[in-house]
């Protein structure tokens, strides 16, 4: 009887640390420091974010979805800018601004790891909302549009325990979209990123 005892116990306990290690839904939350690509802006961009959902098919596989967000700014000196058919010019600094909302859906795999770490690959496919404007002065040139947009990324969840459902989210990757401006003649969106953030799972 107690040898019976002494082994329910142990297969109770065996099933309440596997369903604590076994992940359902994560929910994410991070800060994102965007690295503009091209020459419209080049400057930086600490002000983004994202939030984040992803719910495991499988130990090593999970789908969701991400709504991120970033704010690129930069001041330009004093420049000669021309028109679309060079029939006017104009001699100014100007002030430059890129908004970004990303929506991708999202997929990823994960890679055996240790008790602490465990890293990840996965790519987000979606739609961007953007809009881009220059501001001379008093006058303004702007643009609202909508474009596809990928972005693989790795990244990597740091466990605080095998029991606790809060983890760390590093993660870096790289944005691509078809957001298109003639007028300020760019033909895409592009950035690298690195994020940090933290996520609840169940």
């Amino acid at each position: 009887m107690k040898k019976i005892i002494i082994i329910l116990i142990a297969s109770f306990s065996l099933a309440v640390t596997a369903k604590a290690q076994s992940l359902h839904n994560l929910y994410g939350v991070s800060w994102e420091v965007g690295f503009p690509v091209g020459d419209f802006i080049k400057k930086v961009s600490y002000s983004g974010g994202k939030l984040e959902y992803r719910h495991f098919l499988k130990p090593n596989i999970s789908v969701g979805g991400t709504l991120s967000w970033n704010n690129y700014e930069e001041y330009f000196t004093q420049q000669t800018y021309e028109n679309a058919d060079q029939t006017q010019a104009i001699t100014t600094d100007n002030d430059r601004f890129v908004f970004t909302l990303p929506m991708t859906i999202d997929g990823f795999y994960y890679l055996e790891g240790g008790a602490t770490f465990q890293l990840c690959v996965g790519i987000g496919l979606g739609a961007q909302y953007s809009s881009q404007s220059i501001y001379y002065n008093i006058f303004v040139t702007e643009d609202k549009n909508w474009g596809f947009i990928a972005r693989p990324q790795i990244g990597t969840l740091i466990k605080f325990s095998s029991t606790s459902p809060t983890r760390v989210m590093l993660a870096g990757g790289y944005n691509w979209s078809t957001n298109k401006n003639e007028q300020l003649k760019i033909d895409n969106l592009q950035n690298f990123w690195l994020s940090i953030g933290i996520s609840f799972t169940n």
